[in-house]
């Protein structure tokens, strides 16, 4: 099974109106320092400017989406367990500036042999392309260390970071291979997705509550979805459950569908 490690990375390069992220083998570039002497033994934050990640030729081509000097960091959590299997990824997009793991999370992280990761500094204030960016950037980051499945790789997020996951998910469908849209998720524009065909083999969750101020608009695009031919999505109404993140049984839920585990 294909994974990345030191030896592979992710090159990124503008587009006409996107970023087309392509995976590729190439050295990773030195740099990325990880700080976490503050942290728990299973959690670390990344640390890197654009420069660093990607050249300073490539990151001064994006300077008008993130300045090639930008210090930026993610939270990372590796998942426990007895494994001898590669890990997947799990990136997520936070509404607010930290991008921290919920705690109730962990365990799952841990049962499904994922690695966690998600960007500082990269809530709803921020422009939407230069957050997609740092997400796809957090992959590169990661690689740099620690090797995982590229045939695993989710993106999620809650609220304004689930929008943003929705359009990663659509703009990079051979990058990430399953979606979960946590109470917020916007249609792709065909114009914008380099490979719908590509797209709608994947797999995604649109996962709500029946107290979500933005629950009908999240089973309209999950209808939308299923419309376009992206047979393989699931809609879960969380009893109970407002404008909030799912705990760890409607999580693990979540990502057993993404897996093909559950149906």
């Amino acid at each position: 099974m294909p994974t990345l490690n030191a030896q592979t990375g992710i090159a990124i390069k503008p587009g006409p109106a996107l970023l087309v992220v392509c995976l590729c083998i190439a050295p990773l570039l030195a740099g990325v320092a990880f700080a976490g002497a503050d942290l728990a033994a299973d959690s670390l934050r990344l640390e890197a400017t654009p420069g660093q990640l990607i050249g300073e030729q490539e990151a001064a081509r994006l300077g008008h989406i993130l300045d090639p000097g930008e210090p930026l960091s993610w939270e990372v959590y590796l998942p426990v367990n007895d494994s001898e299997d590669t890990p997947g990824v799990l990136v997520y997009v936070s509404p607010r500036a930290e991008g921290k793991i919920d705690p109730r999370w962990k365990s799952v992280m841990d049962s499904h042999n994922l690695i966690y990761i998600a960007a500082n500094d990269s809530g709803n204030k921020i422009p939407t392309v230069k957050r997609m960016l740092m997400a796809t950037m957090a992959i590169r980051a990661l690689a740099q260390n620690h090797a995982f499945t590229i045939e695993r790789i989710y993106v999620s997020g809650f609220s304004g970071g689930g929008r943003v996951a929705s359009r990663l998910a659509s703009h990079y469908p051979k990058v990430f291979t399953g979606a979960i849209y946590i109470c917020g998720v916007d249609f792709w524009k065909e114009k914008q997705t380099p490979s719908v065909d590509h797209l709608l083999r994947n797999r995604f969750v649109f996962l709500t509550g029946s107290k979500d101020f933005n629950r009908s608009e999240t089973s309209r695009i999950y209808r939308k979805y299923l419309k376009a031919g992206a047979t393989q999505s699931k809609l879960m109404v969380i009893p109970g459950m407002r404008h909030q993140l799912p705990d760890d049984a409607e999580l693990a839920e979540a990502l057993r569908f993404l897996d093909g585990a559950e149906q």
